[in-house]
């Protein structure tokens, strides 16, 4: 998770406001991040950069070797 800290302040530039970071206790290469969004528009922009492949050589440069998926939820 040393890539999400130095990204902190870039998150919140796109409008995340709330996070949280979980690792598999079976496999701690399994990892879910959590961002929080003000408004779905906010989440679906962040969505879109997240896929560009920019994003994705910053990944792979961190390690991730694993699929990453994306989706969006909304609280019920």
């Amino acid at each position: 998770m040393a890539l999400y800290e130095t990204q902190r302040g870039e998150l919140a530039a796109f409008g995340v406001t709330g996070e949280a970071g979980l690792r598999s206790v079976v496999d701690g290469n399994d990892v879910v991040v959590l961002h929080e969004f003000a408004t779905q528009d906010a989440a679906e922009g962040f969505l879109a950069m997240a896929q560009q492949a920019d994003m994705q050589e910053m990944l792979k440069a961190a390690g991730i070797v694993g699929p990453v998926t994306f989706e969006i939820f909304t609280n019920y």
